[in-house]
């Protein structure tokens, strides 16, 4: 299907595609790996989060989430973000895993000691090489998203799961994460 035009111009026909294409690659996932990522997060003093484009969006999607549940977190590249180091954790997200802004920043923190998770969807990478966990989102059998939507759509949603089990393990209600909700918008 990659290169090639929706068969359907109909939004419930859509839906569904779309849908079975994020549920087969979420079905796929390792959930052990996916358990070391939990850990990597509590276990962290800060977590620093990194992307490019629509995968960096994503990355600030979820700093905002882990904030509201109470992680110091931060997403690299803004200027109150602080210097890393050891005891820290870069979580990056690039579906290629080649990207050279997120690389380089992988590069350096790890230079500074450190740890490096890798969410992407290739098990071979220059990030993934220097990652202490790679974190796969396999691409799904049948293409049906533009470009790397499916990816990122697939990551978007494994990591808001990964917020709700973070809420549940730490006890915090939706409530309390709106009391950390900005209130300058």
């Amino acid at each position: 299907m990659a290169g090639k035009s929706p068969k359907s111009t109909k939004f419930p026909e859509l839906f569904d595609r779309i849908l079975a294409e994020l549920g087969s690659i979420l079905n796929q996932i390792d959930l052990k790996n996916a358990e070391k990522l939990m850990e990597g997060i509590l276990s962290s003093e800060r977590i620093f989060l990194a992307g490019m484009g629509r995968s960096g969006l994503i990355a600030r999607a979820f700093a905002m989430r882990l904030m509201q549940i109470g992680i110091e977190v931060y997403f690299v590249r803004d200027v109150t973000t602080p210097a890393i180091g050891k005891g820290d954790l870069l979580v990056a997200i690039s579906g290629s895993g080649e990207t050279g802004g997120t690389h380089y920043i992988a590069s350096t923190a790890r230079s500074f000691g450190a740890r490096v998770f890798l969410l992407t969807s290739r098990e071979k990478s220059r990030i993934g090489h220097i990652a202490d966990l790679i974190f796969i989102l396999p691409d799904a059998p049948e293409r049906v998203m533009p470009l790397r939507s499916a990816f990122e759509n697939a990551v978007y949603i494994f990591l808001d799961a990964a917020v709700m089990m973070i809420m549940a393990e730490k006890g915090i209600t939706q409530e309390e994460m709106m009391q950390k909700h900005s209130n300058l918008d």
